[in-house]
């Protein structure tokens, strides 16, 4: 009987124990709920949505390429997409048929200006503009676009490439050995 007693009070003492947590906590209780089951429903909405812009974005990529007679203006709005993969499509096909040197220059201004572009596309789109601008830039647009400075660069060896061959270009002979140098310690 006291065995009994004692497991009654032991299971009342522990329903209020529970009922006191339950009022004190009810309101983190509910919001770690919410967060639980419908946090993961909202995060792959968002993915669903993002999904479908990136893919109507590239639809309309392929339907302005597939049509024989396409509006420069229209591709031109591509490079400010924020899908990377449509925007540097893009930008290729503006530079394929582009006729003014000063126009792909500013496709290449423009796509600069694109927060969606990853940090080493950026590097490789300055590349591909300082190996299009070579013959006509200056020095300091070379080494603008090419950072030499920043070691960590994934293309440092490349950058360092193209300003020797600059300097030749331009018979600066010492910097090019100083740079010839900085390549053979690498």
């Amino acid at each position: 009987m006291s065995n009994e007693l004692d497991s009654q009070i032991t299971e009342s003492v522990f329903k209020d124990e529970i009922l006191k947590f339950y009022h004190k906590k009810k309101y983190y209780l509910l919001v770690l709920f919410f967060l639980v089951v419908f946090l993961p429903i909202i995060y792959q909405v968002f993915l669903s949505i993002d999904k479908k812009k990136h893919s109507s974005q590239t639809e309309k990529y392929s339907e302005l390429i597939l049509n024989s007679k396409f509006e420069e203006a229209s591709i031109k709005n591509l490079l400010k997409s924020d899908n990377e993969t449509v925007a540097l499509l893009a930008l290729g096909k503006l530079i394929e048929t582009s006729k003014n040197s000063n126009d792909t220059i500013s496709f290449f201004n423009e796509i600069f200006n694109n927060k969606a572009i990853s940090e080493r596309a950026q590097e490789l789109l300055k590349i591909k503009k300082a190996i299009f601008i070579f013959d006509g830039a200056t020095e300091e647009e070379m080494l603008s676009l090419l950072n030499l400075k920043n070691k960590k660069s994934f293309f440092k060896k490349i950058n360092i490439e193209i300003m020797y061959d600059f300097y030749i270009s331009k018979n600066e002979k010492i910097k090019a050995n100083d740079l010839r140098k900085i390549i053979n310690e690498n």
